[in-house]
């Protein structure tokens, strides 16, 4: 087993979080849901999902978990596309 180069780790974390927020996005879009509507069902603040989205902020697993559900969708359909 080898060991990831710094720029295969940058890569990673930089990629990672704008294609799950790509994926909230669609799925939100799809449900009809605003960032505020999706906010409220997550008790979350607005301002937080737009950052989810933006990938601004990198969130918990635990939290994608709670937008997956309010979304209706598995967790591994959040990820279904994110590689």
């Amino acid at each position: 087993m080898r060991n990831l180069s710094d720029l295969e780790l940058k890569k990673i974390e930089n990629d990672i979080p704008i294609k799950v927020g790509e994926q909230i996005v669609y799925y939100r879009k799809l449900k009809g849901l605003t960032q505020t509507e999706l906010a409220k069902i997550v008790n979350k603040d607005r301002q937080y999902i737009y950052k989810i989205e933006k990938a601004v902020v990198t969130s918990n697993i635990a939290t994608l978990a709670i937008i997956a559900t309010a979304l209706e969708i598995s967790l591994s359909q959040l990820f279904e596309k994110v590689k």
